[in-house]
């Protein structure tokens, strides 16, 4: 009931349109309660005897069809409209939260889960609007008006037709906690469909290199089996809910209703008209109202699951934040200090710790060490993706901590390994590194990564779309197409995600003489999988276990003969294992 009273309080930003649809309903609800008092007058006379005005029933029956029929175009108009914009300003203000939120809530959340809280988990609540706002108000008003109108005809057989409310209740209570049980076991095997569905199909490549298309459908039947049973069960339980719930009231209600009423009439307490009128009222206007109440229940239920996750991600803050008192960071030479940074994921479990490294504008540096030693997090600090948990780090002398993170990831340019392009133009996504750029910008850049004669050569040029995630397109040239687009961004300092790996040496040559290009005059640090790719680094940090264990030139590490030399051997090694077995072959 938390999440449904929030529910109604983001609803208070339309408060307009919803006072107007609350006007109609309340018009088109009293619309609909004078025919039973027709049907009353119109018993009454004929079976007294008494001249009856038809041409002013029927006019009076005529109008009020038209009135309804007006009445009931707009309002339906304006709840379409209010569920339509409150459902884009829900995804869009999921979205552009989403984008506030810090990389660790991205690396924690599967991509489906997210997906689905933006699409289902939204459009799920359009119930609560259509069904759920308009029946409260329609309903609310028609008790409460029909209420007074059967007291007033006979307040006896008010009673007695209102003595099956009690077990309305019993019937929502035995069925409302497994129906709220349900609908969150429904939407966590949906959340696991749709989190499965996005990665297979983003990995397909893999799942046919290893020939598990069979596997995968069995294991998608598997998954989808769950849902259906889930989906069945819920069915089921709202349907029992409000098919007893209407049993109450059309069966066991208008049962009394009719054998008391009855004999009210035949021993003259009560007219047959006034009997018909009754009728009408209870069976239409107070048991059907009631029903519908209780099926709001159940919607509130079955979206209170959809509404926690909405609530949740809105709910939940960036990790990394600007300071109320944060600066811009000017534009900068690029020195990088590490001042004794500490920093841990969870709590009580470092992975860098205590590390002092001093950069001086234009140096390259390199990091290299063994998986989990620390080298993605050292950079991924230098982005501010996250907060030191001790130190500082800085760039011209600027806390990291003091300047708006902004400032600061504009003049950070990445170019990793795993390649990111959108599924839009070249043009597009070259652009994407600084959307002012002009064509002539856009070609340079993509000229300085020897891209431009691959662009120029496709039917469309610059407006070719790529497909998603660039399947359109080599390893090779969606990495050159990554570096033209760092380097329209122009940043001052660079890191690098080794960019030339598991490639042919002609690529690899290209791909080096593009960085070659995008590192001159610019600070520079790459984590490095291939040793080859960073001799001529000015500096290299071997790390281990989020220290930093040695600290050199290329020629000085291997002179020392320790973990960097061992790790250099290791892979010269294993590169003249596969020449010499290479040369055997042919």
């Amino acid at each position: 009931m938390q999440n449904f009273i929030r529910f109604v309080g983001e609803l208070r930003r339309y408060a307009r349109i919803m006072a107007l649809i609350a006007f109609l309903t309340v018009v088109n609800s009293a619309l609909t309660l004078p025919p039973p008092m027709i049907v009353k007058y119109l018993t009454d006379h004929v079976m007294q005897h008494r001249p009856v005005n038809l041409p002013g029933i029927f006019s009076i029956v005529v109008g009020i069809a038209i009135c309804s029929a007006f009445i009931g175009f707009w309002l339906t108009y304006c709840i379409t409209y209010l569920g339509q914009r409150f459902k884009y300003d829900m995804r869009r203000k999921l979205y552009a939260h989403m984008q506030t939120l810090s990389l660790g809530f991205f690396e924690k959340s599967q991509t489906g889960k997210l997906m689905s809280n933006i699409t289902n988990d939204v459009a799920s609540l359009d119930q609560l609007i259509g069904g759920g706002f308009v029946n409260v108000v329609q309903d609310t008003v028609m008790l409460s008006a029909v209420l007074v109108i059967v007291f007033s005809i006979n307040w006896r057989l008010s009673l007695a037709a209102l003595a099956v409310y009690p077990f309305y209740i019993l019937n929502y209570l035995t069925f409302i906690g497994r129906i709220k049980k349900t609908s969150s076991d429904v939407r966590d095997q949906r959340e696991v469909i749709y989190g499965d569905l996005q990665e297979k199909l983003t990995g397909v490549q893999v799942v046919k290199s290893y020939a598990k298309e069979r596997y995968e459908v069995r294991q998608f039947v598997g998954e989808t089996r769950n849902l259906l049973g889930l989906n069945v069960r819920m069915t089921s339980l709202s349907t029992g809910l409000w098919t007893i719930a209407e049993f109450i009231g059309s069966g066991c209600g208008t049962g009394l209703l009719l054998w008391y009423g009855g004999r009210l009439v035949m021993h003259g307490d009560l007219t047959a008209g006034s009997l018909m009128a009754f009728y009408g009222y209870m069976s239409g206007y107070i048991y059907a109202p009631t029903v519908r109440l209780i099926q709001l229940n159940d919607q509130i239920a079955r979206t209170n699951t959809a509404l926690g996750r909405i609530f949740y991600t809105l709910d939940t803050k960036p990790i990394v934040t600007d300071r109320t008192d944060a600066l811009e960071l000017p534009d900068v030479k690029g020195d990088v200090t590490y001042e004794k940074v500490w920093f841990e994921y969870e709590a009580g479990q470092p992975v860098i710790k205590g590390v002092d490294l001093d950069v001086k504008a234009g140096q390259m540096i390199a990091f290299v060490g063994q998986s989990g030693s620390g080298k993605t997090t050292m950079v991924n600090l230098l982005q501010r993706h996250y907060d030191v948990t001790g130190g500082r780090i800085t760039i011209d002398g600027h806390d990291l901590r003091d300047v708006k993170l902004k400032s600061v990831r504009s003049q950070v340019g990445v170019v990793i390994q795993e390649t990111v392009l959108f599924n839009t133009t070249i043009r597009e996504n070259i652009r994407y590194g600084r959307l002012d750029a002009t064509q002539e910008e856009i070609e340079a850049a993509a000229t300085a990564a020897n891209i431009a004669h691959v662009i120029s050569a496709l039917p469309r040029g610059y407006d070719t779309r790529i497909g998603e995630h660039g399947i359109k397109l080599s390893g090779g040239e969606k990495q050159r197409i990554a570096i033209a687009r760092a380097i329209l961004s122009d940043p001052r300092i660079l890191i690098l995600d080794e960019a030339t790996s598991s490639l042919d040496s002609e690529t690899e040559s290209l791909i080096q003489e593009a960085l070659d290009r995008l590192l001159v005059g610019r600070t520079s640090f790459i984590v490095a999988h291939r040793l080859s790719t960073i001799i001529k680094a000015d500096k290299i940090v071997v790390m281990e276990k989020g220290l930093i264990k040695e600290f050199g030139s290329h020629q000085e590490l291997l002179a020392s003969d320790g973990i960097y030399a061992g790790l250099y051997n290791q892979q010269f090694k294993v590169a003249l294992e596969g020449l010499v077995e290479a040369s055997t072959a042919i």
